[in-house]
């Protein structure tokens, strides 16, 4: 599962979720077709790591058992792409992955 160049250029990067109260979780999608993502919500820490690939509108996380994560918190997550954000379905369902603004660097 390798992303096509272009349509992974635009999607790479660092996200934060937004719009879910009392929950943090973060996503990186990098250029060579791997992800890490975590989410927190109170006492409960969940990670997965993996490959991602840009498919039909779409950012389809698939994770991978690995040494630092040996028990992914999920097999498959689907993001849909919507204005720049990217919007998850099930487990997560809720809120949008967003990049931070860039300031006048």
């Amino acid at each position: 599962m390798h992303p096509p160049a272009q349509e992974s250029a635009a999607w790479t990067g660092h996200y934060y979720l937004q719009g879910v109260m009392e929950t943090g979780s973060e996503l990186l999608l990098q250029a060579d077709g791997h992800f890490q993502w975590y989410l927190v919500v109170g006492a409960l820490d969940l990670f997965a790591e993996g490959r991602w690939e840009a498919k039909d509108g779409n950012v389809v996380l698939t994770a991978v058992p690995s040494k630092d994560v040996p028990q992914p918190a999920f097999e498959t997550m689907t993001l849909r792409q919507e204005d720049g954000r990217l919007l998850p379905g099930e487990p997560l369902g809720r809120g949008a992955y967003v990049r931070p603004e860039r300031g006048g660097d």
